[in-house]
């Protein structure tokens, strides 16, 4: 049976990927509070890029890679959790997937199980030789991840 997977309400509308980065160290055992993410993010007035949130996730010991990819390669072969672009504008933590339901953890909203239909809906940004594409931020942990120290302040 998977494990429960940690939720965090992210706190203001710029937050959510600081807020998925923090679910998911909080998920492999680490914590790191809001405003430390924030802090390695490079959080503006915009909010947060893939960019920031990738090098974020190296500084604190996660190997990232970003990929566009379709949603039966999330289902059989991508590790999760991760992070997805979620209608263009916005970040969610993907944490289980399956062929036909995909479970989600959205900083705005709370904890979902979508199917398949509705996840690429809000997911996917490109069509290539008529497949739909969505951005992934891959994470995984490194030696390192759990070496340095934990920043709760």
């Amino acid at each position: 049976m998977p494990r429960k997977f940690p939720f965090y309400q992210q706190l203001d509308a710029m937050d959510c990927g600081a807020t998925c980065l923090r679910m998911i160290s909080r998920y492999w055992g680490r914590y790191y509070s809001l405003e430390y993410l924030r802090e390695l993010t490079y959080m503006g007035k915009q909010g947060v890029s893939l960019l920031g949130i990738s090098d974020a996730a190296e500084h604190i010991g996660l190997q990232s890679l970003a990929v566009k990819t379709t949603y039966d390669r999330l289902s059989r072969d991508i590790p999760v959790p991760c992070i997805a672009h979620w209608k263009q504008e916005h970040f969610v933590v993907v944490f289980r997937v399956k062929q036909n339901y995909a479970w989600i953890a959205d900083p705005a909203a709370g904890i979902f199980k979508l199917t398949r239909e509705e996840f690429i809906e809000n997911w996917v940004s490109d069509v290539e030789e008529g497949e739909g594409l969505g951005v992934l931020l891959l994470l995984e942990t490194t030696p390192e991840f759990y070496e340095r120290e934990e920043k709760s302040v």
